[in-house]
């Protein structure tokens, strides 16, 4: 053993409370009699813990001794507990009692006992005991002395203790705000800076303030956040969260939780709305999915209130359809000077074809695409605007039914406000209600409110369908006047989207010929009944009065569409044999639906004799997500093995799998939906790490006869066929070659992605950023696979330095050699469980 290195480190050695009280000045020594009595205090608080009789007796010697105040810091000190003073804690009941004794006798312990005090408190970490010895020290009058202590708390990444403190002291005035709990978000520690606001709420706008400057897109968060890591010398940065769009959304949260008008978050409201534009771009040219009408409704609606964005409006849309933004500079009065180039190019009369563009057109959807149509004519679609309707369809038409679908409308809100329920749905099987919020939302009517609660709501002998129910529930909840009280979940409330779920998880087969898979009210509607929702005014701005007959139609279909699915669902189980009502209940109080059929182990794996032997190239898996680490595994094999999407149902990924011809890995076992899909065809390989026994059981419950020929026939990280095999001599010009590249990379061109790339999910365009997750790619062409892919190589310096035989995947552009860790730990294991 080297005895050198031993000497050469450095021990801290952590003195004892007692040791640290001696060293700032403060008697730890107790007479005999006193420390006696100490001793049985202790033996009696092993045995009793709190009781009256125990509080007495440091009652009576509080009273009779003097030196009351020192003796309990030591007391506190000799505690096996003192550094953690819970409330059941020996030095927690000390100093409660003392504190009871200090109040009843109106006295103040001496100056010299306050920063001991404080540095008994500070070495422990329970806020309410910090409070206690705060408030019977009276240490706020030493507020001088301590900030500079706090102050350096915060310098060294000690934000918790830091705000603890100051809850205590209620130093509010004198550490800002911000330099408490920025280094907080920092870490993404927001569940601690919330538990701190709920203490001094007061505090919450001036942070909500701060974060809202930062919020401005002139304003670089990367700079401020190194500018704060230096200053408070943090650690453990969670760079993930620092950025507009999280941010962002901590401001919402903290606006909702503490009752503050988001109307206060200047630069956050602007974010919305222009996250709230893009995704109208996107839904208008990328999805089609947005009428012209509600397209102008909206953009109208939108920048109404914040015309200042209307430059950057027609800015976003000019890449997209210059005609369009044209228009909108126009209704704007934008000045000509301020246009893109592109637009002040415009021949005149395409200004003037602008100008006689006809705004009514909606000629944007397809008209080769046919949609599910509502089965009731026009007069049985009825709008209920005035409390005597309302309470006539409470009492009167509604009285009989004992099933009901509700749906509800409201405007897009890109903004600052959430939107209110504009209009509420209601469907029977002959008629649709379709009542005007706008018109009954009115305190005067809350008695009618309350009788549409009580007669439907909250009667459980009518069952209430809906899709997305709760959700529905809880903005009708938030937004009426006299239904604030209202349950959004429970006996008499049936979601479809769950019960749908269930029913498949039953054994229900729904058998589509559209071959439409997803898990919105629209794919359910048209594995029903063959043709999609018409969605062109599913974001139509619903405050406008009167209502276009296309939105009428909208609404009544959406919630008249329920009706029919609930007996079309009904039906389907009567044909196959299936308890309905039950599922139904069990859906209603959340109760876990069985499968079909729990088979044992030995029922559900077939033997080898049973199940002919296959190659690899026979064999295609589906991989559950909490099984993706045996991917590379099993493609290291040579099979074909896919990762299931998290967004599909479970019949769904059976209808894939049916399609692809594909066998399911599961880490826990479900039972077949469809008769057509056998159950031998799904393992439950269970959780936990990749053992070898784990892969020979997929390859024995399969009966997969796999040959060395078959290894490295895919990409174990892409599952992609194109593999080629480099010599040493290639891979030492290549490792040359991608080094040469690394090293001029600061000089390399970049370039951002265009508008397309900004659109490949619509929650990025509800962001509140407009750039923050646009990815710099390089413009070189140096480094890459025949296919034009950036070449990827692990531990290149130590494969350049002794080159050696490699596998290139050209579709992924990663290098497998015997150093790469993934390679080497898949080699190993998979090699292991063929022997």
């Amino acid at each position: 053993m080297n005895t050198n290195s031993l000497t050469n480190r450095s021990m801290k050695v952590v003195p004892t409370l007692e040791e640290t009280l001696k060293s700032i000045g403060l008697n730890i020594k107790l007479d005999e009699n006193v420390q006696a009595w100490f001793n049985q205090l202790t033996i009696t608080w092993l045995t009793w813990k709190r009781s009256p009789s125990l509080e007495h007796h440091l009652q009576v010697f509080f009273d009779t001794n003097p030196d009351r105040y020192r003796i309990a810091l030591v007391f506190v000190a000799k505690c096996k507990d003192s550094k953690d003073c819970k409330p059941k804690t020996l030095p927690f009941f000390i100093m409660e009692n003392l504190h009871k004794w200090s109040c009843k006798s109106d006295t103040s312990p001496e100056d010299c006992l306050k920063f001991p005090a404080f540095r008994i408190a500070t070495e422990q970490r329970n806020q309410q005991y910090l409070n206690l010895i705060v408030k019977t020290y009276k240490i706020i009058t030493i507020k001088e002395t301590i900030l500079p202590l706090v102050k350096n708390m915060l310098k060294n990444d000690n934000c918790k203790q830091a705000s603890q403190v100051v809850l205590a002291m209620e130093l509010y005035e004198d550490i800002p705000v911000e330099d408490l709990l920025f280094p907080l978000i920092i870490q993404d520690k927001c569940n601690m800076i919330i538990e701190y606001l709920s203490e001094c709420p007061n505090q919450v706008l001036q942070l909500v303030l701060f974060l809202d400057k930062i919020l401005d897109k002139n304003v670089s968060i990367r700079d401020l956040v190194q500018k704060y890591i230096y200053e408070y010398n943090i650690t453990c940065v969670n760079y993930e969260k620092l950025h507009h769009k999280p941010l962002g959304k901590f401001v919402g949260r903290l606006c909702s939780k503490f009752n503050i008008p988001i109307e206060t978050c200047k630069n956050l409201c602007r974010n919305r709305t222009l996250g709230g534009l893009r995704y109208l771009i996107h839904q208008k040219y990328v999805d089609h999915n947005v009428s012209l009408t509600v397209w102008d409704d909206l953009i109208k609606d939108t920048l109404k209130e914040n015309s200042e964005l209307a430059l950057e409006f027609v800015y976003m849309i000019v890449n997209h359809d210059k005609k369009e933004a044209a228009k909108w500079s126009q209704y704007f009065n934008l000045p000509d000077t301020d246009l893109p180039q592109s637009l002040k190019k415009m021949s005149l009369d395409a200004v003037s074809s602008v100008e006689n563009e006809n705004w009514d057109d909606d000629g944007n959807e397809n008209p080769n695409q046919n949609f599910y149509e509502i089965s009731l004519p026009a007069d049985r679609i009825i709008i209920i605007n005035t409390p005597e309707m309302l309470y006539e369809l409470t009492n009167t038409y509604l009285v009989d039914c004992n099933l009901v679908s509700i749906d509800s409308e409201w405007k897009p809100s890109f903004g600052a406000a959430q939107s209110h329920v504009a209009l509420i749905q209601i469907a029977v099987e002959n008629y649709v209600y379709l009542i005007d919020t706008l018109a009954l939302n009115k305190p005067q009517y809350s008695s009618f409110w309350y009788d549409f609660n009580k007669s439907l709501l909250d009667n459980a002998e009518i069952i209430k369908l809906g899709f997305g129910l709760e959700q529905d529930l809880k903005q009708i909840k938030g937004s009426v006047v006299g239904l604030n009280n209202i349950k959004v979940k429970g006996e008499g409330l049936l979601d479809l989207s769950t019960l749908w779920k269930n029913l498949i998880s039953s054994g229900l087969s729904l058998q589509s010929s559209s071959g439409t898979v997803g898990n919105s009210l629209s794919s359910l509607v048209e594995i029903c009944f063959g043709y999609p929702l018409r969605k062109s005014e599913q974001r139509s701005n619903w405050e406008i009065r009167p209502l276009r007959d296309t939105q009428i139609q909208y609404a009544a279909i959406d919630a008249h569409v329920l009706v029919e699915l609930y007996n079309f669902l009904q039906e389907k189980c009567l044909e196959q044999d299936i308890n309905f009502e039950e599922i139904c209940n069990d859906t209603m109080i959340d109760k876990k639906t069985k499968c079909v059929k729990q088979l044992k182990y030995s029922e559900k794996t077939p033997t080898g004799s049973a199940i002919k032997a296959k190659s690899v190239d026979d064999v295609k898996f589906f991989v559950e997500g909490k099984l993706i680490n045996y991917m590379p595994y099993l493609r290291y094999y040579g099979i074909d093995t896919l990762l299931i999407p998290e967004t599909l149902l479970w019949h769904d990924v059976i209808n894939q799998a049916m399609f692809e011809n594909r066998y399911i890995l599961l880490a826990k076992l479900k039972c077949t939906p469809m008769k057509t899909y056998p159950q031998s065809s799904i393992l439950d390989v269970g959780n936990g790490y990749v053992t070898k026994e784990k892969l020979q059981k997929i390859q024995n419950y399969f009966n997969i006869h796999i040959k060395e020929s078959d290894f490295t026939k895919r990409c174990i990280n892409c599952n992609g066929l194109d593999l080629e095999k480099l010599t040493s001599d290639k891979v030492s010009k290549l490792c040359s070659q991608y080094q040469n590249v690394s090293s001029v990379s600061s000089n390399v061109n970049y370039t951002v992605p265009t508008d397309d790339d900004y659109y490949e999910k619509c929650d990025k365009y509800l962001s509140d950023s407009d750039d923050d997750d646009i990815v710099c790619t390089p413009t070189h062409n140096l480094c890459v696979t025949s296919t034009g892919v950036a070449i990827q190589i692990q531990n290149v310096q130590k494969l350049s330095q002794s080159p050696q035989a490699a596998i290139i995947c050209n579709f992924c552009g990663r290098l497998f050699w015997d150093g790469d860790d993934l390679y080497k730990t898949v080699m190993s294991v998979a090699n292991s469980s063929l022997k």
